[in-house]
């Protein structure tokens, strides 16, 4: 998780003369900050460089993000009739498109002052514009100037307040970089020199047939032994898995192939490709994150065409902006990557104090792709329960989950280590969203989590909130080759393009069978999935002066609301997730309960919203309001949110999900009449179940 490069401005006259006027209607304050927030400090005006031109993003309310929402858990759920009938990439666009008036009225604003958008979304949310500082702050009678994050050295442009025109405050959700002093996103990998794995040839992909140098050495073909992932080659036609990369990380093909030479020589034709989104390139030495991410895709994934997204610096900020945009532009994409793995996140604390819409709209968009067909996985993270990364200032305060982890709509992965047995590795961050709230998927298998975790931790996290991670599989000593040299890396960034791998490969067999892919994978991970992972049941993630979460045994007899079945519940807030994989006995379970073949952004309806257990999207992606003792957010400068700061988000991007707000298309023929019927009942459902969640709030 890499720091930004610097911001390159011009027109440093307007800070000496102040705020021209700009071309509109009287300003109304949208946002603005007493002080410089802790961890930044001022920057000099030797800092800017001309010629250079501020970059500003501007996103409008959604029109039916609750529509998505649902959409995508009925899809999503192996329970539906829907399941596996993705939506097309319309159809996704319908929803999510700003109000013909909303869109009309930012044009006009921005005509009326003389700029042309740069670039837009591909629904039309979201916007952006370059425009010179001097006309930056006369759009948002705003004061831009640089500022400093000293722990990481960034340097960035904010201004300490921004307002916008009064008759166009309903038609912005939020303007972007402006009073959001967010860190750079974080990933420092432990890098140490190994010796050269050696090659083990094995008939049989059993657990207990794990070469004894995996004990201390993770390679391919150890995660083949450990997970009974096969070594035999992907044959679908269509199938991709996508690793994201930023800050100028870069996966050499020539280190790629020698450590295939070493770790996989089976694979004869190892490799990648590279796609640029904000000037990104993969030239030069090898890095150490890029590196571990192809190496493990490419080297566990066998076949599967997979692709190098590396996002440059071209945002002017760095990581956040950077995170809109590759995901702006897989959306823009006919066909975006089925496996979609990202080793970079965020303390999420900065974002409940300062930028909780920003958050939501950001989660929204890995929920359009969750619609479409991808699996979002991200890594947890490495600092137990303190963040991202370890950190001694939380000591005494409330724990702090990591963004994008605390949203619903992707699938976040810790890690583990060891053998027999295998274990909880601590520095993996799990917890609980301060801004998202609990999804159904996890609802159940969270409250046996709790009760066994009695008193706890307790008034150190938001026990409403989205637990995470979701899975788990091995992340301390993988081998890779950087440069020419072997290192041995841990990490939750080896764990998520690991079981990217795996989700990749499982897609493969269903696409071969004429299925769709697995899509966006909780509701199945939570409902069916439990019982092909492995449990772990040892272990916790410290931080903040505690051990943090343990990880405990998985099964608990509890049943669920519809279909009446033990329910796993291991360490839904613990280190582990759900457990780790056994490729097999997935395999088994996808092929046989998946959904006939329907080209995934092709579906012949948008679907409907089924049963209240999975197809609501109630309060998954609600931000929640949480206790004063629990739901306080501590960024990473050790300042504490209020509980007002780390209130949900309430607007339509993440109010919760009822069938009149989801776009359900009926089917053509005789079913048409059928399912209106049954969308009213869960109409009813969803609104007694919102009454109820209320009055309990």
């Amino acid at each position: 998780m890499v720091a930004a490069g610097l911001l390159i401005l011009s027109s440093l006259l307007p800070l000496a003369l102040g705020r021209p006027s700009a071309v509109h209607s009287d300003f109304v304050v949208r946002d603005q900050k007493s002080s410089v927030p802790l961890g930044f400090k001022p920057g000099s005006i030797g800092n800017f460089i001309p010629p250079g031109m501020l970059r500003l993003t501007i996103a409008m309310p959604q029109n039916n993000a609750t529509g998505l929402q649902a959409a995508l858990l009925d899809v999503s759920n192996p329970s539906s009739e829907n399941y596996g009938h993705h939506l097309s990439k319309s159809e996704v666009e319908q929803l999510v498109a700003p109000k013909p008036e909303t869109a009309k009225a930012v044009s006009d604003w921005l005509s009326k002052n003389g700029i042309s958008p740069d670039s837009t979304s591909a629904s039309g949310d979201m916007v952006t514009i370059k425009v010179p500082m001097n006309k930056a702050n006369a759009l948002l009678n705003a004061n831009f100037t640089t500022y400093t994050h000293e722990a990481s050295n960034t340097t960035m442009v904010r201004t300490l307040a921004y307002s916008l025109p009064a008759d166009l405050q309903e038609h912005v959700a939020f303007v972007y970089p402006t009073t959001q002093f967010i860190p750079p996103a974080s990933r420092k990998a432990a890098v140490k020199v190994i010796q050269p794995p050696r090659s083990t040839k094995r008939s049989k992909s059993k657990r207990a047939d794990i070469p004894s140098q995996c004990a201390q050495v993770i390679t391919p073909q150890c995660l083949q032994a450990i997970y009974n992932i096969p070594p035999t080659p992907a044959t679908a036609a269509g199938n991709s898995l996508g690793v994201s990369g930023f800050g100028g990380e870069v996966a050499n093909p020539d280190d790629l192939k020698d450590f295939l030479s070493q770790a996989r020589p089976d694979i004869t034709n190892g490799t990648f490709t590279v796609q640029s989104v904000d000037g990104g390139t993969d030239d030069g030495q090898g890095t150490t994150e890029a590196s571990l991410d192809i190496q493990y895709t490419v080297g566990v994934a066998t076949n599967v065409p997979t692709t190098f997204i590396s996002v440059g610096d071209q945002t002017q900020d760095g990581d956040l902006e950077g995170f809109l945009d590759i995901i702006n532009a897989l959306l823009k994409e006919d066909n975006p990557p089925l496996v979609l793995t990202t080793s970079f996140g965020f303390d999420e604390a900065p974002f409940a104090a300062q930028a909780q819409q920003e958050a939501v709209t950001l989660c929204n968009a890995y929920a359009q792709l969750g619609a479409r067909g991808t699996s979002v996985l991200f890594a947890s993270g490495d600092g137990g329960v303190s963040g991202p990364q370890a950190n001694d200032a939380c000591d005494g305060q409330p724990f702090s989950p990591t963004f994008p982890s605390g949203c619903p709509f992707l699938t976040s992965v810790g890690s583990t280590q060891g053998i027999n047995p295998e274990t909880a590795a601590s520095f993996t961050s799990g917890g609980f969203s301060n801004i998202f709230a609990q999804p159904d998927y996890q609802a159940d298998a969270v409250a046996g989590y709790l009760k066994t975790l009695g008193d706890t931790n307790a008034g150190l996290f938001n026990p409403k909130g989205r637990a995470f991670p979701d899975v788990s599989t091995q992340g301390v000593q993988f081998a890779i080759e950087v440069a020419g040299q072997l290192q041995g890396v841990d990490g939750t960034s080896a764990s998520s393009p690991t079981f990217a791998s795996v989700v990749a490969l499982l897609n493969d067999a269903l696409l071969n069978a004429g299925k769709s892919p697995l899509g966006f994978l909780n509701p199945m991970l939570y409902s069916q999935g439990a019982a092909a992972l492995n449990d772990i049941t040892s272990g916790s993630n410290p931080g903040c002066g505690t051990d943090g979460f343990p990880a405990v045994a998985g099964w608990d007899a509890v049943r669920r609301r519809h279909l009446r079945s033990l329910v796993w519940w291991c360490g839904l807030a613990d280190v582990t997730g759900l457990g780790t994989p056994d490729f097999q006995k997935l395999l088994t379970l996808v092929t046989g309960s998946a959904a006939s073949s329907n080209s995934t952004g092709a579906s012949n309806s948008t679907a409907t919203a089924t049963d209240s257990s999975a197809a609501s999207a109630t309060d998954s992606a609600a931000a929640t309001a949480t206790d004063s003792a629990a739901a306080t957010a501590t960024d990473s400068a050790a300042a504490t949110a209020t509980a007002t700061d780390s209130v949900a988000a309430t607007d339509s991007a993440a109010a919760t999900a009822t069938d009149s707000a989801a776009a359900t298309a009926t089917a053509s023929g005789s079913k048409k009449q059928q399912k209106g019927q049954k969308a009213d009942k869960q109409q009813q459902q969803a609104k007694a179940k919102q009454a109820k969640q209320n009055e309990q709030a």
